[in-house]
């Protein structure tokens, strides 16, 4: 057997064994599919290098999913979504390289990338009179935590000249259970700022809405799980109806993510929901086209003509 391969191979090996010791003990034997799992692994974590090195041709970029609120039954807001395109292997999923950039450290500039570009579309709405549409970013606890970040978010907002009141921070709800104090602390600096805070995915991790009213946070986004549950429970069974209620009386604005029906949109509008987001308003869109939709709804835009 080459020497060199059999190296490779044995190195290969090792280093999933490192990637797991934090979970369990075990012996790693090398198969070919850990070598594409770590070659691909690689390739990402270059293409996030070069994101955090400010390489300009980097593939990072963002689309646009549109917020609907249910009693003007118009977009106000979009959720800011991190995409990634390489050159090698397209399009990758968010829910792989976001892992990927916390475990290689890279997650703190990326996160900067990710809110330069979001202020920059928020300017943009701005400059073209959308004074009232809201952007939200999403952030993880070790952006949240790390020293200085609302000094340092609060400094790219002024450098972008863009309005804080416009800007929404989502973090879901088991970031709390890392360091609540820690981080519902920074949540409130933020607020006082003139941002608003929402939890993301709210029903499926580690608060309970008993807490929530310690919690320094302006808006619940209901889990898609819940809403999926309206297709099939009947509406006396749904305890949708009873989050909202209870948000509600916490003084927390609601949305519901995940909406792709008709008929939830009913449910939701008919229990009080404020707003609501998903396939039924629409997929996220690349900027430009998010731009043409709030054009389009304020009748300024080629297709109200």
């Amino acid at each position: 057997l080459d020497a060199d391969l059999l190296l490779k191979k044995i190195l290969i090996a090792s280093e999933k064994a490192v990637d797991i010791s934090d979970r369990a003990f075990g012996v790693c034997f090398y198969d070919v599919e850990m070598e594409r799992e770590i070659l691909r692994e690689q390739k990402i974590k270059h293409e996030l290098a070069r994101v955090a090195a400010g390489d300009e041709n980097n593939g990072l970029f963002l689309q646009y999913q549109p917020i609907l609120d249910l009693k003007s039954n118009r977009v106000c807001g979009f959720e800011a979504l991190a995409r990634l395109n390489s050159e090698q292997l397209g399009l990758v999923s968010p829910m792989e390289f976001i892992p990927i950039a916390e475990q290689a450290k890279l997650i703190v500039p990326i996160g900067r990338n990710v809110f330069l570009q979001a202020f920059r579309f928020l300017k943009k709405l701005e400059k073209e009179g959308f004074d009232t549409v809201n952007v939200s970013v999403n952030v993880s606890a070790i952006q949240v935590l790390r020293d200085n970040f609302t000094v340092d978010l609060i400094e790219m907002i002024r450098e972008a000249e863009v309005c804080p009141e416009n800007i929404g921070i989502e973090i879901t709800e088991s970031v709390f259970s890392m360091d609540y104090q820690g981080i519902n602390r920074v949540l409130g600096s933020l607020r006082d700022s003139g941002l608003h805070i929402a939890i993301d995915d709210f029903g499926t991790g580690y608060s309970s809405l008993a807490r929530e009213r310690e919690l320094n946070v302006d808006c619940l986004k209901i889990d898609k799980f819940f809403v999926d549950k309206l297709l099939t429970l009947s509406p006396e069974d749904a305890i949708t109806a009873d989050i909202i209620s209870m948000a509600h009386r916490l003084g927390h604005c609601v949305v519901a993510e995940g909406v792709e029906h008709e008929e939830q949109k009913e449910y939701l509008l008919g229990n009080g929901c404020d707003k609501i987001q998903g396939f039924l308003v629409a997929r996220p869109l690349d900027e430009e086209a998010a731009l043409e939709l709030i054009r389009s709804q304020a009748g300024t835009g080629p297709e109200s003509t």
